[in-house]
């Protein structure tokens, strides 16, 4: 599994707009890759103008495919024209071990 996990810095009073943006403009073109699998958006709680995107896709090819058709680039573009003054780092990671919750009735 491949995740990049984008820091996010908004200008003052603009989460609302970002959050819109992410979840109607951003995510829908990102979901439709071949090769995604989830994406999430944190947005920090001491610090009200910070969050992280986080997106999680199968493999490093994928991302490397999505960025080829440019699209990657665009996404970044669509947050810099919605949202003025936006500030994007992303970082890129391979994912070595993850676990999922144990279900309810295998804990005894």
């Amino acid at each position: 599994m491949y995740t990049q996990v984008t820091h996010i810095h908004v200008p003052l009073n603009q989460m609302s707009q970002f959050r819109q943006v992410i979840e109607n403009k951003y995510l829908p073109v990102v979901r439709a890759r071949p090769g995604f699998l989830a994406g999430y958006l944190l947005e920090q709680v001491d610090d009200p103008d910070c969050a992280q995107l986080i997106l999680f896709w199968d493999d490093h090819a994928a991302v490397e495919n999505f960025h080829r058709t440019g699209l990657l680039q665009a996404s970044i573009t669509i947050l810099a024209s919605e949202i003025p003054g936006i500030q994007v780092h992303r970082e890129s990671y391979l994912v070595k071990v993850a676990m999922k919750a144990a279900r309810p009735e295998a804990v005894t």
